[in-house]
C-alpha cells in the first residue's frame, strides 16, 4: 500500500474514533486538522503508522478539549461511516494539493466542515478532489 493511501486510511480511522468517544464532529474535525497527529500523517513519518489510532487518540484527547455529543444508538454506524469518509477526504486533499491540515482548516472553517457533513450523502461516492472543487465553488473559497 502506498504512503498516501495509508495516510488517508489512518486519518479516516482516527476520525471514526470521534464517534466512539462521543465528540462533536465539527469541533473534533477543526481540532484534528490542527493536531500533531495530522502533521505527522502529512509528512508520512513511519512512527505515526506504527501505533494504533487509539494510542494517538489518547494523546489528542489530553491536548484538546472537544465538545461532546451523544449519538443515538441507531445513528452510530452511519456517523462512523461519515467521519471515516471525512477523514479520508481531508487527507486526500492534503496529499493532492500539498495543503496542510492547518491550511485546510483556514480554508474551510466551521462553515466548510458543516457543509461537508451535511452533504455527505451526495459527496461520499465521488472523487475527493471533486468534493474539494465543489466546496471551493459553493463556499467561495480562494486558495492562495
Amino acid at each position: 500500500m502506498d504512503e498516501q493511501v495509508m495516510a488517508c486510511r489512518h486519518l479516516a480511522q482516527f476520525f471514526q474514533l470521534a464517534v466512539e468517544y462521543n465528540m462533536d464532529e465539527i469541533d473534533f474535525t477543526l481540532k484534528a486538522l490542527n493536531s500533531e497527529y495530522k502533521e505527522g500523517i502529512e509528512i508520512f513519518q513511519p512512527q505515526w503508522y506504527s501505533q494504533s489510532q487509539y494510542y494517538y487518540f489518547e494523546e489528542f484527547m489530553e491536548e484538546n478539549k472537544v465538545k461532546s455529543r451523544i449519538y443515538r444508538k441507531d445513528e452510530i454506524e452511519y456517523e462512523k461511516e461519515r467521519m471515516y469518509w471525512l477523514g479520508y477526504c481531508l487527507q486526500a486533499w492534503s496529499n493532492r494539493t500539498n495543503l496542510s491540515g492547518k491550511e485546510i482548516y483556514q480554508l474551510l472553517g466551521e462553515i466548510g466542515v458543516e457543509h461537508l457533513l451535511r452533504n455527505y450523502k451526495i459527496y461520499h461516492t465521488v472523487d475527493p478532489m471533486y468534493v474539494f472543487e465543489d466546496c471551493e465553488d459553493c463556499l467561495n473559497i480562494k486558495r492562495k
